[in-house]
């Protein structure tokens, strides 16, 4: 779900929404930041750590979670 091509034909990635679209697969879809259980919440923070260098805000888990919903 997260991958898109560009104009110039390079193809980027949105980990984050790929994690909360297997999440969705597996019968797991959650609507508030708040729902997230630890063992869920804890491995997309780290997408977030990785790609961004910092903790997700509410803000950015509300947008990822109503992206792929």
């Amino acid at each position: 779900m997260g991958w898109w091509q560009t104009v110039s034909g390079a193809v980027i990635g949105d980990p984050a929404a790929d994690y909360v679209d297997d999440l969705i697969g597996q019968g797991k879809a959650y609507v508030e930041p708040s729902e997230l259980p630890p063992d869920v919440r804890k491995p997309l923070a780290a997408i977030y750590v990785e790609g961004l260098g910092r903790e997700p805000t509410d803000d950015d888990l509300r947008a990822v979670l109503a992206f792929c919903l």
